[in-house]
């Protein structure tokens, strides 16, 4: 009987080690250099993509309550990513790490939601599980056995990038591509913090990157308007006008009194 692989058991293995080792230091390559004053993680709360931000105030969106250490900086709300409870323009980043991967159905909302939450300029980040990564490909052309999770959507680059772009407020700046084979090593925390891309992670990135198992893409919000640059010349001249105005007013009604 194939065993089962959930999502628990998933990044409790090797490859889901792996996975989570790359997504630490790729999330970190994006978010670490944001400022502002709330980040937001949208699910998979086992996953901290903002532990490299400045930005104090975190909150973990889940569905259901999920274990988180006693020293993360992370507050868990529950919601759902489709209708977050949060008021508009409030976030500064918002991370989602896989979250198309667990509702591949809701892309449109959740990326509506997202441009609500999301401040102008700021930073939207995604991971998920790439339609040409080895480890697909091998369950489709060999029969293999599992290991991403079940039921997880494997998307290609090409459709979350469509369905970025049909928000016409994302603006996609960048992305990374990661993860070619399995780091029998990566377990545990301590692997976490210490792991060094792989010869193999070297050559993926050099020579065929498209089929690296997992793909990050980070999006800017952007706002149509007129944004002034330089300095403000006119608002000094206009506030000594003003002031002018208001002495001859002075002048005159102190004369008018004494008559």
């Amino acid at each position: 009987m194939a065993r089962i692989v959930d999502w628990e058991t998933f990044f409790a293995s090797a490859a889901g080690c792996t996975v989570a080792a790359w997504e630490k230091g790729a999330y970190a390559r994006f978010v670490s250099a944001k400022l502002g004053t709330r980040a937001l993680q949208i699910g998979l709360a086992k996953l901290d993509p903002l532990e490299k931000s400045p930005i104090a105030h975190r909150i973990a969106l889940t569905e259901e309550v999920e274990a988180i250490a006693g020293e993360d900086l992370r507050v868990q709300v529950l919601g759902s990513p489709w209708a977050l409870p949060f008021e508009d323009e409030c976030c500064d980043i918002v991370a989602l790490p896989h979250g198309f991967d667990l509702h591949p159905e809701k892309i449109d909302a959740v990326l509506a939601e997202v441009i609500r939450v999301l401040v102008p300029n700021g930073i939207f980040v995604t991971t998920f599980f790439n339609s040409l990564g080895s480890w697909k490909l091998r369950e489709k052309l060999f029969g293999a056995s599992h290991i991403l999770p079940e039921h997880s959507a494997v998307l290609s680059m090409n459709a979350v990038k469509s369905a970025i772009a049909r928000t016409g407020s994302l603006k996609i700046e960048g992305g990374n591509f990661g993860v070619y084979a399995i780091d029998h090593t990566a377990r545990g925390q301590a692997a976490l913090s210490s792991r060094l891309p792989s010869w193999i992670d070297k050559a993926g990135d050099r020579w065929w990157p498209t089929l690296s198992n997992v793909v990050l893409l980070s999006a800017r919000k952007t706002v149509a308007g007129m944004s002034l640059v330089g300095k403000v010349t006119f608002a000094k001249t206009k506030t000594a006008a003003n002031a002018q105005t208001a002495v001859q007013n002075r002048k005159q009604r102190t004369s008018t009194d004494f008559l």
